[in-house]
């Protein structure tokens, strides 16, 4: 046998005769450390070899081909059912994954194509998809990488989305996770959307995944809804992720959200989320956002939460971020950080 044809078997992309079957395996063999009996080896793999061929043994009057890979093909054809493709493909190397895909378009079974990458999608370990998408082409759109991932984070149980995007982050591949967690908070109940930021984070993993986790359009738009994280966060015994959501909430928007935020959190009584997003608003909200919430607090008649934020803000933060924040304020407000 030529290095090719090894080649071709040892990768799976061939399916071996009993003769070269037995070559192989005496040569093997014979090269291993542990130097086993050769004709034992040959025995043992040729039975394994013969209990694979067997469940086709019945199907030669259908005149399908004896490659494993063209029988698929052809059953697939026969039956109209990508089926026989998605269980070949899933036992083998991600090498031909991408070479099946591709074969499939060039035949123009542009249906087939998309139901196998669907199918990994479907049955998958989280840990072989990485090694399959970097061996996908991206140059076009939506590409393959896209159908396979939005698939994956549709239908997969969330431990199963959190651990693939894992997987991806810690690669340095933020935009395939961007796409997972994307799919989940557009498309999916709200509880699994909080279920997968708890595990982003236990994971190691900061909620700020890509840029669009930078946008307001990334957390939720109204004060009900992230009132409902905050009970869901607590339901998943994770409290001490609702102080970064509070302090994310209403990001590069008009203070009234965060004011409106305040208000919700006095009615529902959740005293601790409150507190923690007064916290955000001293400690990291940027000046104009604080200061247009003081403004909307003291309008409101809150004049003694108005003084507590301008005064521990200006004793918090450098003289420059001070100084900064008090040309927001009116001059009655600025006056507060210097008494």
């Amino acid at each position: 046998m030529n290095r090719d044809l090894v080649s071709q078997i040892l990768s799976g992309r061939r399916w071996p005769t009993v003769k070269q079957l037995d070559s192989l395996v005496r040569v093997l063999a014979s090269r291993a450390v542990h130097v086993p009996d050769e004709n034992d080896e040959s025995q043992r793999f040729l039975a394994l070899w013969m209990a694979t061929e067997e469940p086709f043994g019945e199907e030669t009057l259908e005149s399908y081909s004896a490659d494993p890979v063209d029988r698929a093909f052809e059953k697939a054809g026969a039956s109209g059912d990508v089926t026989p493709i998605i269980e070949l493909a899933i036992k083998r190397p991600p090498a031909f994954v991408i070479e099946t895909v591709e074969r499939l378009k060039k035949r123009k079974w542009t249906n087939f194509a998309n139901g196998l990458i669907e199918g990994l999608a479907d049955r998958l370990e989280p840990s072989r998809i990485p090694a399959i998408t970097a061996l996908f082409p991206r140059d076009v759109f939506p590409s393959d990488v896209d159908t396979l991932l939005q698939r994956f984070s549709r239908v997969r149980a969330v431990p199963d989305v959190s651990r693939l995007a894992i997987l991806f982050i810690r690669a340095g591949v933020k935009r395939d996770a961007v796409t997972l967690i994307d799919v989940v908070q557009r498309e999916r109940p709200l509880r699994h959307t909080c279920e997968l930021y708890v595990s982003l984070r236990r994971g190691g993993c900061d909620w700020q995944v890509g840029n669009n986790w930078n946008t307001p359009t990334a957390w939720p738009e109204t004060t009900d809804v992230l009132l409902q994280m905050i009970r869901e966060f607590h339901s998943l015994g994770y409290p001490e992720g609702v102080p970064v959501l509070v302090a994310r909430y209403g990001k590069g928007r008009s203070g009234i959200n965060r004011w409106s935020l305040y208000e919700a959190l006095t009615d529902a009584e959740m005293w601790d989320a409150r507190e923690a997003l007064v916290t955000a608003l001293i400690e990291v909200v940027s000046e104009r956002e604080v200061a247009e919430f003081v403004s909307h607090a003291d309008s409101a008649g809150d004049r003694r939460l108005a003084s507590k934020i301008v005064r521990c803000l200006a004793a918090v933060r450098s003289e420059k971020s001070s100084r900064h924040f008090k040309q927001w304020l009116s001059p009655e407000l600025a006056a507060l950080a210097d008494e």
